[in-house]
């Protein structure tokens, strides 16, 4: 039965769209934040904490023999989910959208998030609405997670195939414009940053110049972006599904694409699982 994840937009703020492609049009842009509520993945039987590894690679476990006594596997079967599926059959563990997942061990009782977060490298899962799996519940427990955005509140997203300070994110000849990963996630760039959020300082943000080979052009043939915003290395973008201020609606997407977490702490708990 599908359960469905609902998040409520704390903050609100003027929304201005970007044109697609384009990051010289943000060069007076400055970073701000925006708040949001969300439920996190727990397994269906015990409703403990679910999470996931940033040294994993799609469908691919870097937890090994010892790492697995303190990050259990989280095991399952192949049902009609398109998010969470079996990825290693010899150990049956699953994964969300390419993800491997895991229980920690110092979670003693449901509602414990103890894992989070630690050595800013495991992380609960905050999945979207429309996540649908049997083995897999919400969590009744809210929490209000902090994320990063431009000043007009449009939401900013890393990509898990850039590498540190280099974009993998291009619009190259040999796509279809419409189609190119750059015009689905325009860059974003700022000449100057302001009224940084709470918890960043300068130095976690700087400037890496773009492949313009490889951008797209405008309608005289020069690149649209030649330069990127990055956030502790990652560089950063919009996405294009977004339409008003307070959106999140590409984090998840194809596994690879991730809001900006800048803090989370629990919030409330509500009356039951959303299923």
């Amino acid at each position: 039965m599908k359960k469905m994840l609902n998040i409520a937009i704390v903050c609100t703020s003027t929304f201005i769209m970007v044109g697609c492609g384009s990051n010289n049009t943000n060069a007076n842009k400055t970073i701000g934040s925006h708040q949001r509520k969300v439920s996190y993945l727990v397994d269906g039987t015990n409703k403990m904490s679910l999470y996931t590894f940033d040294k994993d690679m799609p469908d691919v476990s870097n937890c090994d023999a010892n790492c697995q006594k303190i990050w259990p596997l989280f095991t399952g079967g192949n049902t009609d989910s398109t998010d969470i599926k079996v990825f290693d059959t010899n150990t049956s563990q699953l994964a969300y959208r390419t993800h491997p997942m895991y229980f920690y061990a110092n979670d003693h009782k449901q509602g414990d998030t103890n894992g989070n977060n630690i050595h800013q490298v495991w992380h609960l899962i905050y999945a979207p609405t429309g996540t649908n799996d049997s083995q897999t519940a919400f969590s009744t427990d809210t929490m209000t997670q902090t994320y990063l955005t431009d000043s007009n509140g449009r939401t900013l997203y890393t990509f898990d195939k850039d590498g540190n300070n280099s974009s993998n994110c291009y619009g190259t000849p040999d796509t279809k414009p419409l189609g190119s990963c750059e015009a689905r996630w325009p860059v974003f760039y700022s000449a100057e940053l302001s009224r940084l959020p709470a918890g960043t300082t300068a130095s976690d943000f700087g400037t890496i110049d773009r492949n313009t080979s490889k951008e797209l052009k405008d309608k005289n043939g020069e690149p649209l972006a030649t330069k990127q915003t990055t956030y502790k290395g990652h560089p950063l973008y919009y996405w294009n599904g977004d339409k008003k201020a307070g959106d999140t609606k590409g984090d998840w997407v194809q596994g690879l694409w991730d809001v900006v977490e800048l803090s989370v702490h629990k919030t409330a708990t509500s009356s039951g699982y959303g299923y």
